[in-house]
């Protein structure tokens, strides 16, 4: 039994693992509201459709007693569906980011309607699960005073809106804005970004310009008390601002596009046909062999064998660092009907993402949210090497630290143009890289089963496995 670090903020309920199980514990007030949601069916049906993740109360029982036990004074569990991976907003493409906003104002809007609301509008409340986002913080719905002002709206801002107006306007790195401000940025704070001629444009003049000036005009003034009042209000202006934010950040994704170095990597690499069918029969077979139930694509560009391994039965975790690739990869798996199990993650391997939050524990780092069956390593040792400056053995550790089973790993040559691409304008170190030597580095931690070159191509591909 462990509590999930992530989950202490909100006094009416907390998550935690049992057992393998993953459960969340209600307060009696939470609870009676989960409880009538349940019998409505509303719980069943958003898991039904993808809104929200699969969960159920717990029955009497053995093991509701068992985690009574555990946690005294919580009257009430509930279980949730495990998702295979767990990422954060920093690891999330624009386009992602915004169909998590989208899916948050949705829920709203259905709690709207059953005269309830979100007490809180985080990102930290959605996963994705085969690259559809899911609401995963159930215990955040509480029943308001008032259906016409939504409390989390502020919050809602610095979550979703300014991070995608910032990406979008200003160059902004989803990144860099998650990983400096747990909560996102204040009205000020993105402000300050913009001249105040684009604060005051139509675009931004409802959500930033108004916003700004009216904070700094009463930023130093004295607090001033103003009573709640008791009517509840009319629902339909708060309806009125979902449906405008909604609309308002479909059109920012849709004209999200990132001047990446890598984004075309497809178009402009060095393979012809030939090469490219052989790569991908060779990865393919390699696969079958390695017959992993999860895959970690590093480098996966725009996922072309992010795709392969999901066709092989394996839950598939792609990353790229480049924003471009991943929004691309994103809306194609978000387009295809099949649901392929592909999560898309910004991520540079390099410098992947800390823990941060409270003690550097609320959101544990990447390298122990992560660890999968298999790693491929296709066409990323050279960056590594070069764009990275790492040694083969820091490589050996990186892999070793991630791939529980395989390894599968592309060597490409000095002599390649990819590779001398990268070490165009620098010391070139690595005029004498060899395959030997980098399986006589990797040979601590992997055994070679396999290889096989890609035709037309003086790339060869092998198939390693963990000692």
């Amino acid at each position: 039994m462990s509590r999930v670090g992530g989950s202490f903020r909100d006094p009416d309920g907390f998550v935690f693992e049992h057992e393998g199980g993953i459960y969340r514990a209600l307060s009696a007030p939470e609870a009676a509201i989960l409880a009538e949601l349940d019998r409505g069916g509303h719980l069943r049906r958003w898991a039904e459709e993808g809104l929200a993740v699969g969960t159920a109360f717990v029955p009497p029982g053995p093991l509701a007693d068992t985690l009574s036990a555990l946690y005294p004074g919580m009257p009430a569990f509930l279980a949730h569906e495990r998702l295979p991976i767990v990422t954060y907003p920093c690891e999330w493409s624009p386009a992602m980011l915004a169909d998590a906003a989208l899916l948050t104002l949705r829920l709203q809007e259905e709690l709207l309607g059953l005269g309830l609301s979100l007490k809180d509008a985080t990102a930290y409340n959605v996963q994705f699960r085969r690259g559809r986002p899911v609401f995963i913080d159930l215990s955040s719905v509480e029943k308001p005073a008032r259906l016409d002002m939504w409390h989390a709206l502020g919050q809602f801002y610095r979550m979703f809106l300014y991070p995608l107006l910032l990406a979008r306007h200003a160059g902004g790195d989803l990144r860099g804005y998650f990983l400096a401000n747990l909560d996102g940025r204040t009205t000020l704070q993105v402000g300050q970004a913009f001249s105040r001629f684009r604060r005051w444009s139509p675009s931004l003049l409802l959500d930033l310009g108004l916003p700004y000036h009216m904070e700094r005009r009463i930023r130093n003034a004295p607090a001033a008390t103003h009573p709640v009042s008791a009517a509840p209000g009319n629902p339909d202006i708060q309806r009125a601002t979902l449906g405008r934010l909604a609309a308002k950040i479909g059109k920012l994704a849709s004209s999200f596009r990132a001047d990446t170095v890598w984004g075309d990597y497809v178009r402009t690499c060095s393979y012809d046909g030939t090469a490219e069918r052989s790569k991908k029969e060779t990865v393919a077979a390699f696969l079958r062999t390695a017959a992993p139930r999860t895959v970690l694509d590093l480098g996966c560009n725009t996922g072309d064998y992010s795709a392969i391994a999901a066709g092989a039965g394996a839950e598939v975790l792609a990353a790229d660092f480049d924003i471009s690739a991943i929004d691309q990869l994103y809306r194609r798996i978000r387009a295809d009907k099949s649901h392929p199990a592909i999560t898309p993650l910004v991520l540079d391997i390099a410098n992947p993402t800390p823990g941060f939050g409270f003690m550097n524990r609320e959101r544990p780092p990447f390298l122990e949210r992560v660890g999968c069956d298999c790693v491929m390593a296709l066409a990323l040792l050279h960056h590594l090497l070069v764009g990275a400056n790492f040694t083969l053995e820091m490589v050996r550790d990186l892999f070793a630290a991630l791939a529980r089973r395989h390894l599968i790993l592309e060597f490409v040559p000095p002599s390649d143009p990819m590779f001398r691409k990268l070490v165009e304008f620098r010391q070139d170190l690595h005029a004498g890289l060899t395959p030997e030597a980098v399986l006589g580095a990797l040979a601590p931690a992997f055994a070679p089963l396999e290889s096989r070159p890609v035709a037309h191509s003086p790339r060869t591909l092998y198939l390693l496995e963990r000692r």
